[in-house]
């Protein structure tokens, strides 16, 4: 009779794991632009980021448009036609969506103009450090122009990429 119950109970375990498996696969990326592997790569201090959702799909009017010397990230503020993306803290950014585009991906996603109204695709974070929504990185931008990165600040962020790396190391 043990031996019955053994198995009923293995069965029934396995039962659970297969039902519990199955139910976390989400459907296909909103996007064919959404990126496997670590939604973060190639962001300077990703601890930074909070990520809410690892691909989304937001539309809306650009209206600033900003190169960061510092990391050579290019930061657009967006107006975004779906508000639910922003939160409280996008007040200081004038109540728009922070979305900014690393030097890494200069090469192949476009900057848009301000005044253009675009769709952009790329993982949706809280920046605890600033208290804002984001999409960081940008994957994919439906309008504008490539402008790539330079040697010098493909060279910077690679800097800054290691630096942050060998402070998790030493921490």
């Amino acid at each position: 009779m043990r031996r019955i119950e053994l198995i009923l109970v293995i069965l029934v375990a396995a039962l659970a794991v297969t039902v519990l498996l199955l139910g976390r696969r989400t459907g296909p990326p909103p996007s064919p632009y959404c990126r496997g592997g670590s939604p973060l790569a190639g962001v300077y201090h990703p601890a930074r980021l909070q990520v809410r959702s690892r691909c989304v799909v937001a539309t809306g009017v650009v209206t600033k448009v900003k190169f960061e010397e510092f990391d050579g990230d290019v930061h657009i503020d967006l107006a975004p036609h779906d508000r639910r993306l922003l939160s409280a803290g996008n007040d200081r950014v004038g109540g728009e969506l922070v979305v900014e585009i690393i030097p890494q991906d200069r090469a192949t996603v476009p900057i848009p103009d301000p005044g253009a109204r675009v769709t952009v695709v790329g993982p949706w974070v809280d920046d605890t450090a600033h208290g804002w929504r984001e999409v960081h990185p940008a994957w994919w931008i439906s309008a504008g122009r490539l402008v790539p990165a330079s040697s010098l600040e493909l060279g910077r962020v690679q800097t800054l990429l290691r630096d942050t790396s060998s402070d998790k190391e030493d921490g």
